[in-house]
């Protein structure tokens, strides 16, 4: 047997004798209504994948950060109404990034530009700037983090840290600030990026309180800090900004309705529920073992890795990211070509690829697919009362953009120009 049939045989294996103990789900779910597409009016033409939210009347707010507005559409997939444009006063966008929605239809843009969240009433009006930290342009760099939920009750919301390697990239960005003369001080972080804490945005500032520090392997090399020669080196770069290993345990999380946060930072089917005092309240489990991580999958990683870059180098719309021959981006290229073939292995690969919390309160959770690198396998439901549901197939399924109430989920679709459709679908009651 060629090393890559033993590879996907031994995943195949393992993932096989938990797929009989599967209770198989129909992923027909009925579609409510799509916006968008070649032939849409001109407030629902976006041009690319835009942040999403619901609120709890089904209403869908779409941040169009190209047109720099909100747009809200209403449950039978009808215009409610715009808001916001771009510019520099109160209710205009500089760069907008991400929205969040509260249930009771008030909702939160990420203004980079401005350095602030701008906080909107249920009605749409504009009801106050909250600055991302003090110390002006320097402060939106507290407002870089990896992943970002509203929370359910409103005024807040619950936020991951900021990439690690912002930490080594700090001395740049105060070199920087000094030679533009603004403040080099920057905002010290809440948490790192495997921790989580409360946003509280009903003050003039944002100020932040810690909910949780998830496991974190240990590590005996810690990065160093960079400055601005480093810049022209682009693998001392890439190599900070990328570092992590192979199957090294993700930290993946969302909130539920009550709250509570779900979490996974291991290799094993452990998915934690901690309420609002931190302590772990439940466990979601099934029993499925991590795969450990033999010689074979090390070189059949590196393989598939360099097949990556292959094929990116092959599509006509990637083709130039990965030219070694282009001055712009040749070097980037090269070293993250080097990283991957170099990069260290941890010594499990980890059973969960993805979770989401629905709007009811399940826990949605992607399971490995039958080869080691493969993020899509089949998903697993957990219903608001802990207990298994069942598992969609992952042929049959992709995770929803986001979750909305009366079993309302998002998708998006690309036509083959890519112009994107928002396609609103309704889940069955026991999977909500």
């Amino acid at each position: 047997m060629k090393k890559t049939g033993l590879v996907v045989a031994v995943v195949a294996g393992v993932a096989g004798q938990l797929a009989a103990q599967d209770r198989p789900l129909s992923a027909d779910f009925e579609e409510v209504y799509r916006v968008g597409g070649v032939n849409a009016p001109e407030w629902a033409f976006f041009e690319g994948f835009a942040p999403t939210g619901f609120d709890g009347a089904g209403n869908l707010y779409v941040l169009d950060t190209q047109a720099g507005q909100v747009v809200m559409i209403d449950p039978d997939g009808g215009l409610v109404r715009t808001v916001g444009r771009k510019g520099e006063g109160p209710g205009e966008f500089n760069r907008p990034g991400r929205i969040w929605v509260w249930r009771d239809g008030s909702f939160v843009v990420q203004d980079l530009g401005h350095g602030a969240y701008q906080i909107f009433g249920a009605t749409g009006e504009l009801e106050r700037f909250v600055r991302m930290g003090e110390g002006g342009p320097m402060a939106m760099i507290s407002g870089m983090r990896i992943m970002v939920r509203p929370d359910p009750a409103g005024g807040a919301l619950i936020a991951q840290g900021m990439p690690s390697f912002m930490g080594a990239m700090s001395g740049i960005f105060e070199q920087i600030a000094k030679l533009t003369g603004e403040s080099a001080e920057l905002p010290e972080p809440g948490v790192d990026d495997r921790g989580l804490e409360r946003l509280d945005l009903t003050g003039d500032v944002v100020s932040t309180t810690p909910m949780l520090q998830a496991w974190r392997v240990a590590r005996e090399d810690a990065q160093e800090q960079l400055d601005i020669e480093d810049l022209q080196d682009m693998s001392s770069l890439v190599g900070t900004m990328d570092d992590i290993r192979y199957y090294e345990p993700p930290f993946l999380w969302d909130v539920l309705q009550d709250g509570s946060i779900a979490y996974y930072d291991s290799t094993a089917y452990a998915i934690k529920i901690i309420g609002p005092d931190g302590a772990v309240v439940d466990v979601l489990r099934r029993p499925f073992s991590p795969v450990p991580v033999t010689d074979v999958i090390r070189q059949e990683t590196i393989d598939w890795a360099m097949r990556q870059f292959e094929e990116a180098g092959e599509n006509r719309e990637t083709a130039a990211l990965f030219d070694p021959d282009n001055p712009l981006v040749g070097g980037m290229s090269e070293a993250l070509r080097k990283q991957a073939a170099e990069r260290d292995f941890y010594l499990e690969v980890p059973v969960v690829t993805a979770l989401r919390a629905t709007w009811d309160g399940a826990v949605w959770i992607k399971r490995i697919g039958e080869q080691p690198w493969d993020d899509k396998g089949p998903v697993d439901v957990f219903g608001a009362n802990r207990e298994y549901v069942g598992t969609f197939a992952a042929e049959d399924i992709e995770m929803p953009v986001d979750f909305g109430p009366d079993g309302l989920v998002v998708y998006w679709e690309f036509d083959e120009l890519d112009v994107p459709t928002i396609v609103v679908k309704r889940l069955p009651e026991e999977v909500r």
